[in-house]
């Protein structure tokens, strides 16, 4: 009774951990400054670049929030040379955001290609 007891718990636990690596496996791996480069250039498949896209669509939307916050503080500034200051940080988060925008759409095309393969 002991054996079968011993023998169905560690079953279930092959089991359980299975449908943990399964399930973990199954889900699409996030991309964060950390792993950016090693996804990109390790992917392959439509949901690859998807997350990348996300990434590039999240940055995008940061910039942009970044753009606004020194264009609020340029119309501040108005009266003082560090106008400059915001007037080329706008322009550099813009810059950013757009670039932002066409690699997250770049990534979007190769996920359509990828999922033709």
């Amino acid at each position: 009774m002991r054996r079968v007891t011993v023998l169905l718990g560690g079953v279930l636990l092959v089991l359980g951990l299975t449908l943990a690596t399964i399930r973990a496996g199954a889900q699409p791996e996030v991309v964060t400054n950390d792993n950016l480069n090693q996804m990109i250039a390790g992917a392959k498949t439509p949901a690859d670049h998807e997350a990348i896209a996300a990434y590039y669509d999240h940055e995008a939307a940061n910039n942009q929030k970044m753009a606004e916050l020194h264009r609020a503080s340029e119309n501040i500034y108005t009266k003082t040379t560090n106008v400059l200051h915001c007037k080329a940080l706008i322009k550099s988060y813009e810059d950013a955001a757009r670039e932002d925008r066409a690699l997250a759409g770049w990534h979007r095309e190769m996920a359509k290609k990828t999922a033709g393969q």
